[in-house]
């Protein structure tokens, strides 16, 4: 058997590298797919707690609006949170009170605007109609 050429060594370097970068693709491939499920379920997860944030929200409405109607009574032990909400909720009134405040002040004074304006556009036509 002749000796292997330099051809053939060089074509067996090639051979293995070309082997190790297959292997070292294909695990790349398999860090890939397992990041990509890891994201699906962080995804999920995030939709499933923002789901609960809701449903719990949903919930603390229905029963302040109960409580805030007399129809439910909380127990001693939610006394700090249903003070918590009320001093929220009083907060929430008076906030909405100014901007409803600002609001009527803001359409007063668009009005008055509108009226001053159409005031000085009469007062203009009858000086166009002199000449």
């Amino acid at each position: 058997m002749p000796p292997p050429s330099n051809n053939d060594a060089v074509l067996k370097q090639i051979q293995l590298a070309w082997d190790e970068a297959q292997a070292q693709l294909r695990a790349l491939r398999e860090q890939v797919d397992h990041l990509n499920q890891i994201a699906q379920a962080k995804v999920s997860s995030n939709m499933l707690e923002r789901d609960m944030d809701r449903a719990y929200r949903d919930l603390g409405e229905a029963v302040w609006a109960e409580v805030s109607k007399g129809r439910l009574q909380l127990g001693n032990n939610l006394s700090t949170v249903r003070k918590a909400l009320e001093v929220v909720t009083g907060k929430i009134q008076a906030q909405n009170a100014s901007i409803n405040d600002l609001l009527a002040e803001g359409a007063e004074i668009a009005k008055r605007l509108q009226e001053k304006m159409t005031a000085a556009s009469k007062g203009v036509a009858p000086a166009a109609k002199r000449r």
